[in-house]
Parts: C-alpha cells; sequence; structure tokens
C-alpha cells in the first residue's frame, strides 16, 4: 500500500512538473529578438538574445511563474517583445484584419462571378463590330454550302 502510494506520488511529481530547461526553452521560444525583429531569442545568436536568455534562466531558476516572467520583458518591451500578440487593443487589428479580407474577397471573387456572361451567353457588341461579325459568319456558310454542292 505505501509502495502503491510512493509510485502514484513520484510518476505524478514526474509528469506535472517540467524541468527548468524546457521551460527556458519555451519561453525563450515565445519572446522576441530586439535585434532580428523576425526570430525568437531562442533561435537568435545576437548578444542581446543570448542576454535575454540568461535573464529567463535566472528567473527560472528563481522560482518564478511563466507570466510573471512574460510580465518582466513586456514591461520593457512592451507587447512587441511577444512573437504571438495578445488579442486586444490594437493587436486586435492584426487578428481581425485577415479573416475580414478573407471573408471580402471572396464576396467580391462571387460578385464578380455572379456578373460575368455565362458560358454560351450572347456577347454584348457594339453594333458595326456585329455588322461585320454577322457578315462573317454570312460568308462562311456560302462558303461552306458551296464546297458541299461541288461534285
Amino acid at each position: 500500500m505505501i509502495f502503491a502510494l510512493f509510485t502514484v506520488t513520484v510518476v505524478a511529481l514526474l509528469t506535472s512538473a517540467r524541468p527548468a530547461p524546457d521551460r527556458a526553452q519555451d519561453l525563450a521560444e515565445s519572446l522576441r529578438c530586439p535585434v532580428c525583429q523576425s526570430v525568437s531569442i531562442a533561435d537568435s545568436p545576437s548578444e542581446q538574445a543570448v542576454a535575454m536568455r540568461q535573464v529567463v534562466a535566472e528567473q527560472v531558476a528563481q522560482g518564478r511563474s511563466d507570466e510573471e516572467i512574460v510580465a518582466f520583458f513586456r514591461a520593457r518591451y512592451g507587447d512587441w517583445v511577444l512573437l504571438d500578440p495578445p488579442t486586444r487593443g490594437v493587436t486586435l487589428a492584426l487578428w481581425l484584419v485577415p479573416p475580414v479580407a478573407a471573408v471580402l474577397g471572396a464576396v467580391l471573387v462571387a460578385a464578380r462571378a455572379r456578373a460575368r456572361p455565362h458560358a454560351g451567353a450572347g456577347l454584348d457588341l457594339y453594333e458595326p463590330d456585329r455588322a461585320r461579325v454577322d457578315a462573317a459568319v454570312t460568308r462562311a456558310r456560302l462558303a461552306t454550302t458551296q464546297r458541299e454542292d461541288q461534285p
């Protein structure tokens, strides 16, 4: 009984607690490098990113939560430091513009497809052009019937 309780406790502790290096790596992957700007501090070779990774590791070792560490960097760099900006305030537009643009694009494509003449429908020609086309069709028909009449 005691062995079973011990085993359950150990398994629970091992599955719930992440090692500090993994937490530090995960946090570093979520923070933007101020020098490179398009990569995380985990992937950046810049001195600034190395220093930020060190601060993350130190704060993890001090027992700070992920939220506290992220808040530390947000206080210094703003929401910009997050690779995935929050869905509030000014950054809400970053999340809303792509789906709204996709919907508007689909509506525009549907409207243009509906306005297009369908295959086989008559084309609107200017009167002089229509007369030339009709004359060409008549000549072609006459030439075809003449060829068919010849032995």
